[in-house]
């Protein structure tokens, strides 16, 4: 799943891992917020592209040796075709379906002055603006886009896992 920040991706990210364990349905979920929130950057990984890279393959090797078969992951992709490429480096067998969340503007606005609690609301709130709209504008076959500006949470999780099931026989 993937979206600008303050669309939410984790919260729904979490609501499809209830849903999928109600079914009985073997998963994992990685946010990869997590697996790179480190300051100072690695030196020569100014993104921490690589860094995060590293830590999918190695934190998916360890949940699919616990029996996950199954990966729901979180992302900002501004490029999805960039991260793409990354995904299959440190996943090499993933079947991927990507979803991309959306919502309006001021929906957006709103998740993130909520999300936004601290001092992050000033810097979060154009960044994301301006992750929406490139993302707005970027082609692909490979993805669908779920607009979650008037849905529920349970909701936008089923259309999630229906574009899984209908795109890779997700289960």
């Amino acid at each position: 799943m993937t979206g600008p920040g303050g669309v939410g991706k984790t919260t729904v990210a979490h609501e499809v891992c209830r849903q999928l364990q109600a079914a009985d349905v073997a998963h994992a979920m990685i946010d990869t917020d997590e697996l790179d929130r480190v300051y100072p950057p690695p030196g020569g990984d100014p993104h921490k592209t690589d860094l995060t890279r590293r830590n999918l393959a190695a934190v998916w090797s360890n949940l699919r040796d616990a029996g996950a078969p199954r990966l729901i992951l979180t992302m900002v992709a501004v490029s999805l075709s960039d991260e793409l490429a990354n995904i299959r480096e440190a996943i090499p067998e993933a079947r991927i379906v990507a979803v991309r969340l959306y919502a309006s503007e001021d929906a957006l606005l709103e998740r993130v002055r909520r999300r936004e609690v601290g001092s992050g609301y000033g810097h979060q709130a154009p960044r994301s603006i301006g992750q929406s709209r490139v993302m707005g504008r970027e082609c692909g076959g490979d993805r669908s886009v779920v607009d979650t500006t008037a849905r529920s949470v349970p909701e936008t999780a089923r259309e999630v896992l229906d574009h899984a099931r209908r795109s890779a026989g997700f289960w």
